[in-house]
């Protein structure tokens, strides 16, 4: 009998240069409440230069049964190494959880339990923000079951009122992930919402937990932002988010039905969100680049001011943000926006 058949719940765990962190990581998975026999963990190296493979494989040497290692031969990135695993998960469900984060010692039994009970498609739970000084737990608008078939529920997830675009505060089923043919883009950073947001059109129901269960440390730098470090980095957002777009024009049906919610979610993500990240970590973006940001916004909705959602009180600070859309800036005066982006979106 083939004991991974059993599974409950494949962790895929994407691991670069984190040995300095896996331990903890470890134990987090060792000691939860389901216990081992429910649990597949799925270690992806992702061509680290330090001791990381080493450790990964002293795990799988000590739990068998439970532990699986892939070793990249060549650096992918989050969303490669993800998909790696993913490709390797026989669980009931999924999840993806950062080398460097750890998880409540109940996660995966109270998600289990929640998402076998309401059979859903994706469960989401809060996270809790580890910083130097302290914690915060994550909030959301609704608990509870939410049925992905009416209009109300389906529009506030394309919204992000109702759940976030980000993939580690999720259980997702499997067998949903194979039918969707989800995946990560690979050598980029800002890869989650390429993978969330598609599903939120196809996913007939959704959980979501009030309970902080996932621990998302910031008290050093993340992947992302160690990669973002790098001139020109912030770039792979916009880009990103443009691919995303092309992939939801080539299925007409989500513009037909959801034009709106897919023109405010671009306006938010591929232009406010890339001024608002180079503001907040002092990241480049070129004035050129910039210009052409622009363009694209103005070419593929050039009626965006009437967007409904634009006109509601809650989302005032995005329509002043959008008012640049027809403003020129030279490099230093760009810089100097994006940090009134920041306080726009956070005053």
């Amino acid at each position: 009998m083939n004991v991974k058949k059993m599974k409950k719940i494949s962790m895929v765990v994407p691991c670069f240069n984190s040995a300095k962190y896996l331990g903890e990581c470890f134990a987090s998975i060792r000691n939860q409440t389901l216990g081992l026999e429910g649990i597949q963990m799925i270690f992806v190296d992702d061509a680290s230069t330090d001791n990381t493979l080493e450790c990964l494989r002293e795990f799988a040497g000590a739990y068998p049964q439970s532990v699986e290692v892939v070793s990249l031969a060549e650096n992918r990135r989050q969303g490669g190494a993800r998909n790696a695993g993913l490709a390797r998960a026989v669980g009931e469900y999924v999840m993806f959880l950062d080398s460097d984060d750890w998880l409540d010692h109940s996660m995966c039994e109270k998600a289990y339990s929640k998402a076998a009970e309401y059979c859903v498609d994706i469960l989401q739970f809060c996270f809790i923000h580890v910083f130097r000084q302290g914690s915060t737990k994550d909030s959301a608008s609704r608990y509870g079951f939410l049925d992905g078939t009416l209009s109300e529920i389906r529009k506030g997830m394309l919204l992000g009122t109702l759940f976030t675009f980000g993939s580690q505060n999720k259980l997702y089923r499997t067998s949903f992930l194979k039918e969707q043919a989800a995946a990560f883009p690979e050598g980029v950073v800002y890869e989650e919402p390429y993978f969330v947001y598609p599903l939120l059109f196809e996913a007939e129901r959704f959980y979501s937990m009030e309970e902080g269960l996932y621990y998302y440390r910031q008290t050093e730098p993340s992947t992302t932002v160690k990669h973002m470090d790098q001139k020109h980095t912030l770039y792979n957002h916009p880009f990103v988010q443009l691919e995303l777009l092309k992939q939801l024009i080539s299925r007409k049906k989500y513009i037909e039905e959801y034009y709106s919610e897919i023109e405010f979610h671009f306006l938010h993500s591929y232009y406010i969100e890339t001024l608002y990240f180079s503001g907040k970590s002092n990241k480049y973006l070129g004035a050129d680049y910039f210009r052409n940001m622009q363009r694209t916004v103005l070419e593929l909705f050039p009626e965006y001011k009437q967007n409904p959602y634009l006109q509601l009180q809650c989302f005032t600070k995005l329509g002043r943000v959008l008012a640049s859309l027809q403003q020129e800036f030279s490099q230093q005066e760009l810089a100097a926006y994006c940090q009134e982006v920041v306080r726009i979106i956070d005053g």
